[in-house]
């Protein structure tokens, strides 16, 4: 389910929108789905617990220093806002808490602080030069300027090669005309936007989309599920609050081979193995998007099956929010959580659509189940 976005995600921080929030809360207790919570148990991490003692901090009762990390121990999965009897946008509540907490110097948390430092000299969260983030291209000699370009993300340019590598080839394959803007290219922001490190995020913005411009970009195409929410959702917002004009379209490349296939313009070979898919937050609850990938995989006439979590009430992988960075033991609980639900369908492949699910869910599976990104699968099956 997608979250309302009652307050902007560029930085406008409303203690109006907060206080509001927080008295809606009927205190039921159905948000124990979150996954946090399933693997720690604490009241004070359920978004039922959060919830109350952001009334608290408003209140003035309660000192923010004493129970932020407790806000930052939430993936901002959106599982909660599923749940929710009274239909509060309950991640739009903890990112702006967070930003709130990161404005009045309680935070950003140490580990968090770090990643914004790297990034602010590297463009990335990763520690690899600037320089270094489309050496995988190069082989590949993409162009300068075109209408549609790909936005490979730092996860993809970095971590997981293989992903960027099959989307180039399979947009070459199909005869989509494309750019890319190699070490021009920086992080979309969406890991400071989580944790409510916002201010990188303007200069972020601001560097992408003069790049666009430059190369005369017309349609942003990107294999990561957080990229796309971002650049889709929270970048038009900043557009509008800095006075740019908003006019691209964005896709994940999910969307792509789906408009493809329907079009009858590609046809996939079989693959006759038994899969099973896990949905991505930011391209599920956050976006919306779950037909598209289960079409995909089942014009591939897969064994599909199913875990017992699919769609808006899936599992979320547990990397997301700064919850990997931060606390990565949490992430991993969770991680396994998903992976021993995944294995429970007699799959041998897990599908997912985000590098960043692909790397935390392969680290989880510590080699007991294969995990592959779509593109993979239908890049070697067209």
């Amino acid at each position: 389910m997608a979250s309302k976005a009652y307050c902007n995600s560029g930085g406008v921080l409303l203690k109006e929108f907060l206080e509001k929030e927080a008295l809606i809360c009927a205190q039921c207790h159905y948000c124990r789905v979150c996954p946090v919570y399933s693997v720690i148990g604490w009241e004070s991490v359920s978004p039922r617990g959060r919830m109350f003692m952001l009334r608290s901090i408003l209140k003035g009762k309660l000192e923010p220093s004493i129970v932020v990390e407790d806000f930052y121990k939430c993936t901002t999965c959106g599982a909660c806002e599923v749940v929710c009897q009274t239909s509060i946008p309950l991640v739009d509540v903890w990112e702006t808490a967070r930003a709130d907490f990161v404005r009045k110097g309680f935070a950003p948390l140490n580990i968090h602080k770090m990643l914004r430092e790297i990034a602010e000299k590297t463009g990335s969260p990763y520690k690899e030069k600037r320089e270094d983030r489309g050496k995988w291209a190069e082989k590949y000699k993409t162009k300068e300027k075109a209408e549609i370009i790909y936005f490979a993300g730092c996860t993809a340019s970095y971590r997981t090669k293989e992903l960027a590598e099959n989307t180039v080839e399979f947009f070459t394959k199909v005869g989509i005309d494309f750019c890319y803007a190699g070490a021009d290219e920086v992080c979309c922001g969406s890991p400071f936007l989580r944790t409510g490190q916002r201010e990188i995020v303007y200069e972020f913005f601001k560097k992408n989309y003069s790049e666009w411009k430059r190369r005369g970009v017309k349609t942003i195409v990107t294999t990561c599920a957080g990229c796309y929410r971002t650049i889709s959702r929270d970048y038009p917002k900043i557009a509008e609050e800095l006075g740019y004009e908003w006019d691209f379209k964005v896709f994940h490349t999910v969307q792509i081979i789906h408009k493809l296939l329907k079009e009858g313009k590609i046809k996939l070979k079989e693959w006759r193995e038994k899969i099973t898919y896990h949905d991505p937050c930011h391209l599920g609850r956050h976006m919306g998007i779950y037909e598209e990938p289960r079409e995909v995989l089942k014009a591939l006439n897969t064994d599909f099956v199913e875990m017992e979590r699919n769609r808006e009430n899936a599992l979320c992988c547990g990397a997301g929010g700064g919850v990997r960075s931060q606390f990565k033991e949490i992430a991993m609980e969770i991680g396994k959580k998903r992976i021993e639900e995944a294995k429970r369908t007699g799959a041998k492949y897990i599908i997912s659509c985000c590098p960043f699910c692909k790397l935390h869910l392969e680290q989880s599976s510590e080699g007991s189940m294969e995990v592959l990104d779509i593109i993979e699968v239908v890049n070697k099956k067209l």
